[in-house]
Order: C-alpha cells, then structure tokens, then sequence
C-alpha cells in the first residue's frame, strides 16, 4: 500500500530523527522538497528545486544528505555509471526496474513478474537469501531512436 505524502514525511522525519543525523531547519527543507519531486531526480535537481523556494539549503548540505537518505532506505539510487546519479523515494514496496536512455536521460519504470520470478528462482537454485536488487536497462528511448533515424534519413 502506498503512503500519502504527509504520511511519508511522518515516516521519514520519525526515521531520521531516530538517525545519527541532527534534522536542522535545512535537513527538514531537504526532505519535504525531495518528497514533493515525482519520480527519479538527480542532486542538481534538488538544489534546484530548492533555490525555488523560500527554503534555506545549501548544495553542500544537499550533497552530503543524499547519501544518508539511501543509507537509511528514504531513497533508492536508481542509476550507477554515468556522470551522476538518480535518485527515487521509497514510498511504496512494489518492486520496479529500469529503462535508462543514454542519449536523453529519460528513465521508464517497468513490473516484470518474470523477470522476479526468475531471480527468486536463481536464488532458491543457489540456497541465496537476497534483500535487494536492481536492474537498469541502458539503450535509447522511442523519441531518440526517431530522432537519430530522421538525422540518417535527412544526412542520406
């Protein structure tokens, strides 16, 4: 069941609270920003969508938060490998992979039953008790693939 957006920030104010971590007015702007964004968002998206508001948060202060979020399971890093990042909140526990665009950065959630079957096969077959896992497809979205084929069509 998926939580609402007040219930969440309950959730996750209680979470951090219960953290290492102090939760200053800055923390606190973070969080709600970060839970008003839907869907993936990189770090720069955040200081972004901060400086649009009345809020005080510094890039840094930003920077160093992100990974405290995933390390308490608030947010789920949902791309590896590039120049930076993505990031997802942790609201609802259905399992979803990815489709990455390498070209436009676009990333398209997607629900597999076979392809989680599968890895709960593998890891029956291997006696493996597993806690997490992800997969990222990286190739090219529709809109790129047309745009790159009308490119070779106007250059023949």
């Amino acid at each position: 069941m998926t939580m609402n957006r007040e219930e969440l920030e309950a959730e996750v104010m209680d979470l951090l609270q219960h953290s290492e971590l102090r939760m200053t007015p800055q923390r606190r702007a973070i969080v709600r920003q970060i839970l008003t964004i839907p869907g993936h968002f990189g770090a720069d998206d955040l200081v972004t969508a901060i400086d649009q508001t009345q809020e005080e948060a510094s890039r840094a202060t930003i920077y160093r938060l992100i990974p405290a979020l995933v390390e308490l399971g608030i947010l789920r890093e949902v791309e590896h490998g590039y120049d930076h990042s993505h990031y997802e909140v942790v609201s609802d526990p259905a399992h979803h992979e990815h489709l990455i665009c390498q070209r436009c950065g676009k990333v398209i959630e997607f629900v597999c039953p076979a392809i989680e079957g599968a890895i709960i096969g593998v890891c029956r077959e291997h006696n493996f008790h597993h806690h997490q896992h992800g997969l990222e497809i990286t190739g090219l979205c529709r809109e790129c693939q047309k745009e790159i084929d009308s490119q070779h069509l106007s250059a023949s």
